[in-house]
């Protein structure tokens, strides 16, 4: 089988690797499901931190990191939270799946410590919200 190419399991005829249906007799490629989260939730990527309030959720990326040898050491969260508050530094929350227990997400300003050489960095985020709570207002800058 030449690489990137679906075989059809009726006909055994070499199909695109993004085909939804065979291209000799039409018959359809199953697909691994969608869990009923990834159905039922929009991202949004525009937001002002600060707005978050209790009870939110999001998704945490990046960080502060340390730097050895010229190896890059990452230090900050990943994964989702459920938020408690929000401080002037960051955003205090609790973690859903990967990270358990309380956290404090730096959204501050990108500085040096002095003292250890880790790089305070901002973590990257991203709001999540159920889509039959998402107004027209927020999709419209989503």
């Amino acid at each position: 089988m030449p690489r990137g190419q679906k075989i059809c399991s009726k006909c055994s005829t070499a199909n695109g690797p993004r085909s939804f249906v065979c291209k000799n007799c039409n018959q359809q490629f199953s697909f691994k499901p969608k869990s009923k989260e990834q159905k039922n939730t929009k991202i949004i990527r525009k937001f002002d931190w600060k707005e978050l309030e209790k009870g939110d959720r999001i998704k945490v990326s990046g960080g502060p990191y340390f730097v050895v040898h010229g190896e890059f050491v990452p230090m900050g969260y990943r994964g989702r939270f459920v938020v408690e508050s929000v401080d002037a530094q960051g955003i205090r929350a609790w973690g859903i799946d990967r990270q358990y227990g309380f956290a404090h997400i730096y959204m501050g300003k990108d500085i040096q410590n002095r003292d250890t050489g880790v790089w305070k960095v901002k973590h990257k985020i991203v709001k999540l919200k159920r889509k039959d709570q998402v107004n027209t207002k927020e999709l419209a800058t989503a």
